[in-house]
């Protein structure tokens, strides 16, 4: 047996005889992507295709999870064909990964289908991450994925880009903690991680997608990079991927200052780093910064990116670069060695099949839905409330607005339904953003040899029979349990319904009917916000915003509807946050709901009833206006809404804005409860510690009203005495605490120093003695107790020596 088929050998050794057994064209094979759809036709796998097109072996196959839209009998038979020809048919029997966007669930037939991740993250409850991802990672398993793209940890600044969904909010603390949790639970199942989108991808000019980013290098590493090397050193991260933009005129796939010095040398990452969706294409394509597509490819993989998606067909190239001396064997060797490793790691070479009797047993059920659901209640999160909440029993109800009655608007992007609509879309010719495969197909319809492109290919693998069962997107969300808010609402209360208009058009011919059943009501639910997807959407890949007032006339209908003068409970969706200064001065309560899955119905109604008690916070800033924008809680002091940086208050140097409000409409951490909390009891381990110390910190919160509810303990933490800006606070611990009426409960808190690292004035990354401000509360402006800590002796230096999680626990 060769060494490297032998599972009791070190993965490294096993990693090293394979690399030598290895021709050039091996090793290059290792580093592509390509479609399923380039060898499935007809929902059957074309062997002589696979034979031809790839008689060296292959690194992955990306966005596989469409194979399985129809069924995941199909998916996992296919699955094992494949294998069968890469493991049994090719010299080294070298498997092949395969690849998907998987989220917020398996996104195919079948799979359980989980809340949008910002959902996720208004939880403030990490640990349902790991749960979750565990069931994602067991489904994708099972019919043959060992690879997911996610989850997303970038830091969203801007609120009018499109993916904001995607993501945990604005805070490297939060997303971290997060991240982490996700990664664990994903790769324990067997399936790697690719984190993304390294790095600064989000944080684009005007909100657009892949614009440029222009952002220093503390901000670069203190902020956007520290979710991405937190989950490297707590979980094991096995990839990233380099997003498809550019920071400071370069991308960052040719960037080597950002992959060799930031990524390796500095976060000591060892693990893949793989291209975006079609990133080497832009290279050339795009942002023009190489003479051809294959030098692109070149350029990419000199910089130190080791592998191209969704379709390798620049870095199949590289060989011909190495025999012509321009690049280095060891260059590819040192990349092959990665993606080799993570297949070892998973085991794949001794299980690269599924078993196909059990995967119907695998996928979706009861419990896994009771978590979706869970996640759902738990991220609901309340904005205002004048005492209209909780609706009375007896109560008549109208429901009104373009969510009311929708299966579809509350699940979130890069979803089974999203990929249905998407690749239909796609393949009748109409406008996509899922950027990937849209350049893909722009190189399609501009290539003189005319050939369909990927949208209409991955369409025909499947038969016409199996397209036709793909059009029924009610029926197959209904196999999820999914139910509208006007169903669930109507068991409960008495309701009348009007839609009253569309999310995006500027029709007003329901208005009427949509004010005569407000008038016939008690109360009004209003059902507005935007959708997300890829196709007639408000929110996503490529679906950027330049307002964020809500969408369409649903203003004016909200308007409308309040004329009436009855009591008014506006329910927001969509992927992203809205300017709603006019609801929050004329609306009874306000309810932040996002994207919250197939159970969206069923929880939104629990809080509105008083079943739940909503105790979700937000974790983004909302702004009053666009002109705010960029505006978060953590701006550095002298730079933001409140720094309290201009200690002579000179109405010429912080005057702030002659045409409105600075601060936000909503803070980031807030969210209200149908009852009342107290923190007191501040206590600190000591007055002094030394700077590469630890600090116990611990106050007490009570319920101090009548219902049980639960409530997020947050600690921020301060220091103004650097010789470099800093923030004016940072989320640096929290807890989510449940709380019966009259139950206190003590919160403490274990904060390292050597989290709260940053980079001085000489660029040396350290914590410096000095006094530290410490905060306690319930959001970011609602921060009750106050004290500070001494940090003495000298600057201790952090860099290697980070520390990403303030560890939490209450005391009954």
């Amino acid at each position: 047996m060769e060494l490297y088929k032998d599972p009791h050998q070190p993965i490294e050794a096993r990693v090293e005889d394979l690399l030598s057994r290895m021709t050039l064209e091996e090793k290059v094979a290792q580093l592509c992507g390509d479609l399923p759809a380039s060898f499935i036709e007809d929902g059957k796998v074309n062997t002589e295709l696979l034979k031809e097109k790839f008689p060296d072996g292959h690194g992955r196959f990306t966005q596989y999870s469409i194979v399985g839209l129809v069924s995941p009998e199909q998916i996992s038979r296919i699955s094992n064909q494949i294998q069968r020809y890469f493991v049994e048919e090719t010299r080294l029997g070298i498997p092949v990964a395969l690849q998907a966007e998987n989220l917020c669930g398996y996104p195919a037939a079948g799979g359980t289908l989980f809340p949008a991740m910002i959902n996720m993250g208004c939880t403030w409850e990490p640990e349902l991450a790991s749960k979750m991802s565990e069931i994602i990672g067991q489904e994708s398993r099972s019919v043959g994925i060992t690879s997911a793209m996610s989850p997303v940890i970038d830091i969203v600044q801007d609120p009018r880009w499109g993916r904001t969904y995607e993501t945990f909010g604005e805070d490297p603390y939060l997303t971290s903690q997060f991240g982490v949790h996700y990664v664990k639970g994903m790769q324990e199942q067997g399936v790697s991680c690719i984190a993304k989108h390294f790095l600064g991808y989000s944080s684009t000019q005007g909100g657009l997608n892949t614009s440029a980013c222009r952002m220093g290098k503390r901000e670069l590493y203190e902020i956007f990079a520290t979710p991405f090397e937190a989950a490297d050193k707590l979980a094991g991260l096995d990839a990233m991927m380099a997003n498809y933009g550019e920071i400071d005129g370069l991308p960052v796939i040719v960037n080597k200052d950002i992959i060799e010095n930031l990524l390796r040398k500095t976060m000591g990452f060892d693990g893949v780093l793989t291209s975006d969706g079609a990133a080497v294409l832009k290279t050339y394509q795009y942002f023009k910064v190489a003479k051809t597509y294959e030098e692109a490819g070149y350029l990419a993989k000199k910089a130190g990116t080791d592998t191209e998606i969704p379709v390798g067909a620049a870095f199949r190239q590289l060989p011909g670069y190495v025999r012509s001396g321009e690049l280095s064997e060891e260059c590819i060797d040192a990349s092959v060695r990665r993606v080799l490793t993570v297949k070892f790691k998973h085991g794949l070479f001794e299980n690269p099949y599924c078993e196909e009797e059990k995967v119907t047993m695998a996928l979706s059920n009861a419990s896994k839905n009771e978590l979706s659901e869970e996640i759902a209640a738990k991220s609901m999160v309340l904005l205002k409330n004048d005492g209209v909440l909780p609706l009375k029993k007896g109560t008549k109800v109208a429901l009104i607005g373009p969510h009311g009655d929708s299966l579809r608007y509350p699940v979130s992007g890069y979803t089974y339904p999203a990929y249905v609509e998407m690749m239909k879309a796609g393949a009748s010719g109409q406008s996509t953003g899922f950027n990937g495969l849209a350049d893909e197909q722009e190189k399609a319809q501009s290539s003189e040899k005319k050939y369909k492109g990927p949208f209409a290919v991955m369409f025909d693998m499947f038969s016409k029979e199996e397209q036709d069962a793909m059009n029924d997107m009610e029926s197959a969300l209904r196999r999820t349990g999914t139910r509208s808010l006007k169903e669930v609402l109507t068991e409960r209360f008495t309701v009348s319904y009007a839609q009253g208009c569309s999310i995006i058009g500027e029709e007003t011919d329901g208005f009427a009917e949509a004010v005569e059943a407000a008038r016939e009501s008690d109360v009004v639910v209003m059902a507005c916000g935007g959708n997300s997807g890829w196709v007639n959407v408000t929110g996503g890949e490529g679906k950027d915003r330049q307002f964020l007032d809500l969408p369409g006339v649903q203003q004016k209908l909200l308007e409308a509807v309040a004329a009436t003068g009855k009591p008014v409970v506006l329910v927001l969706y969509g992927p992203g946050v809205f300017a709603v200064n006019w609801a929050q001065e004329n609306c009874g309560a306000i309810l932040q709901a996002f994207m919250p899955g197939p159970f969206a119905g069923k929880v939104i109604t629990d809080v509105l009833d008083g079943t739940t008690n909503p105790g979700g916070k937000m974790t983004m800033t909302v702004p009053r206006t666009t002109g705010q924008i960029p505006i978060y809680y953590n701006h550095r002091i002298g730079s933001g809404y409140n720094s309290g940086g201009d200690i002579t208050s000179s109405s010429i140097f912080s005057g702030g804005y002659v045409d409105g409000p600075a601060d936000p409409l909503y803070c980031f951490g807030h969210g209200l409860s149908y009852t009342t909390f107290e923190l007191s009891d501040l206590e600190l381990s000591s007055a002094e510690i030394p700077t590469d110390g630890k600090l116990v910190i611990s106050c007490n919160v009570k319920n101090t009203g009548d219902v049980a509810g639960d409530e997020v303990v947050q600690l921020y933490t301060s220091f103004t005495e650097a010789h470099v800006t800093r923030p004016n606070k940072q989320l640096s611990g929290f807890l989510r605490v449940s709380l019966k009426p009259g139950e206190v409960k003590q919160v403490v808190f274990h904060l390292d120093m050597a989290q709260l690292g940053y980079y001085n004035e000489c660029m040396e990354f350290v914590v410096e003695p000095g006094n530290m401000h410490l905060m306690v509360g319930t959001s970011s402006a609602n921060l009750t107790l106050n004290s500070r800590v001494l940090l003495t002796g000298k600057p201790a230096d952090m860099m290697g020596r980070r520390s990403y999680v303030c560890h939490a626990e209450v005391h009954s």
